[in-house]
């Protein structure tokens, strides 16, 4: 059995997988990489690590490593896709983009899933209905014509 310090060391090679990846509610400039319809609002971490497991490729959860585009959301997954011989484990899954559409199709075949959204997430929309609308300031300046 490998020590959680070989696991790492060896991780370094995988491929890295956010939820945010796969989170509907999210734009492409915030870090999704699929279209919406193929993905799924507010992904869990141990949703996708089942999905993995479901699918056979080995992982491991990093809950403390922060989301570079957003230091609010936390946690990653690393995913062996591939064996030494550059074979991948699943010959269904070839690459990446295939690995997020497979786990966005199981998480939306969950029955009964419950979406969890973010304590952050929800104080900020909080936060956003609360706070009251500004109007623009126009300039009472007339624009003079050139003749």
């Amino acid at each position: 059995m490998q020590t959680p310090e070989q696991i790492k060391v060896e991780s370094k090679t995988w491929k890295t997988i956010y939820p945010p990846y796969i989170d509907s509610t999210l734009t492409t400039a915030q870090g999704r990489r699929l279209g919406k319809s193929n993905c799924v609002p507010h992904p869990q971490m141990m949703e996708i690590s089942q999905c993995l497991s479901s699918l056979g490729l080995r992982h491991v959860i990093d809950q403390h490593a922060g989301y570079p585009r957003d230091i609010f959301q936390q946690g990653r997954i690393k995913v062996r896709l591939y064996a030494e011989d550059k074979k991948p484990y699943n010959p269904q899954i070839k690459c990446k983009h295939t690995l997020l559409q497979s786990i966005a199709k199981m998480i939306k075949s969950i029955p009964n899933r419950k979406v969890e959204v973010p304590p952050y997430l929800a104080q900020m929309e909080i936060e956003k209905q609360n706070k009251p609308v500004q109007k623009k300031q126009t300039s009472n300046k007339k624009k003079h014509k050139n003749a």
